[in-house]
């Protein structure tokens, strides 16, 4: 009989949960809804609940059926309470909230909390592109930059939970105000958010572009993290764009640059690129990689293995129920 567990990958833009057969890695049953940053703590969870709730019907299956619920979610977390205590995408009004308790309320069921890539990380170790790799990172590239470490086929945490937050290192030191509050961070630069503010900037300014046709509602002047989908990024690019072309490969390029710290510094076996950027921009996966390999030493630049994530956007969900039935 299968095992079944529910993972919730909640993130800047969208929640999906999913039914996963924890044996396998199959996901069963979906449930998806849209989020917002303002979204406060009864949107937050009634939002978890209605995907759960979806899921749980596409799959066909009660709760009796679901040994735990695992949740990922954009920001910093405390596992032991369950709570999430630190957030550059999501309302700060959800900090503190009290997630894992208010599921078990809810289901009955035992739940979990974890950092929305390090249980990314986890699916890909289970069922993905880590599944054999010891020692590898996981990058994921959204509505903001997430990171997770795995050394010795186990996930690293941290003192405080926070290890592999890539994404609010610092790479110019006089740089753009990051939406944690730091100077100067990967996310203000690489992020979809910061692509997005950098294109409605050049767009500002006059330039120029075919995202004046594929954006047509869109207000250059109104200040949005998410206007431009991964999937507009990707046609714009293909179709020789100059605006495209040269915010992506600036990205791209920062991307490298961090990334090429991460291997001089903790020099992984592989590293395993995923989010929807990653996943529709070719050009940013590839001048990330150029860049990395470029400014790693090149004993451990030219051995390191740069690939993307194997199983999509199911790596949360897959590793959030991972968690949760293991737990």
């Amino acid at each position: 009989m299968a095992r079944h567990a529910i993972g919730v990958d909640f993130g800047g833009t969208k929640v999906l949960a999913a039914v996963v057969d924890v044996e396998t890695g199959k996901v069963v049953g979906t449930g998806k809804k849209k989020t917002s940053a303002k979204d406060g703590p009864d949107d937050l969870m009634k939002r978890i609940f209605a995907t759960c709730d979806g899921a749980m019907a596409d799959a066909r299956v009660g709760i009796e059926e679901i040994e735990g619920i695992g949740v990922g979610i954009a920001g910093q977390v405390d596992a032991g309470r369950g709570v999430l205590i630190g957030t550059a995408n999501l309302s700060r009004s959800v900090v503190d909230l009290p997630m894992a308790e208010r599921i078990v309320d809810k289901y009955g069921v035992p739940a979990h909390i974890r950092n929305d890539v390090q249980i990314a990380a986890v699916g890909e170790l289970s069922f993905g592109a880590g599944k054999g790799i010891d020692n590898f990172v996981c990058i994921f590239v959204g509505t903001g930059i997430g990171g997770a470490i795995i050394q010795h086929g186990e996930l690293i945490s941290g003192h405080t939970g926070n290890a592999g937050e890539l994404g609010h290192t610092t790479v110019d030191v006089e740089g753009r105000i990051c939406g944690c509050g730091g100077r100067g961070h990967l996310e203000s630069y690489a992020s979809r958010t910061a692509i997005t503010a950098a294109i409605l900037g050049e767009l500002r300014r006059g330039h120029r572009s075919i995202f004046s046709e594929l954006l047509p509602k869109v207000d250059p002047a109104a200040p949005s993290g998410s206007a431009i989908r991964s999937g507009i990024l990707r046609k714009a690019v293909d179709a020789g764009d100059e605006v495209a072309l040269q915010i992506v490969t600036s990205a791209g390029t920062y991307l490298g640059y961090a990334l090429a710290s991460i291997v001089n510094f903790q020099n992984p076996q592989r590293i395993i690129l995923g989010g929807g950027v990653i996943e529709a921009v070719k050009l940013l996966f590839e001048t990330a990689e150029i860049v990395t390999r470029r400014e790693s030493f090149p004993s451990a630049g030219k051995q390191v293995e740069i690939v993307r994530a194997a199983l999509g956007d199911n790596s949360g969900v897959v590793g959030a129920a991972v968690i949760a039935a293991a737990s």
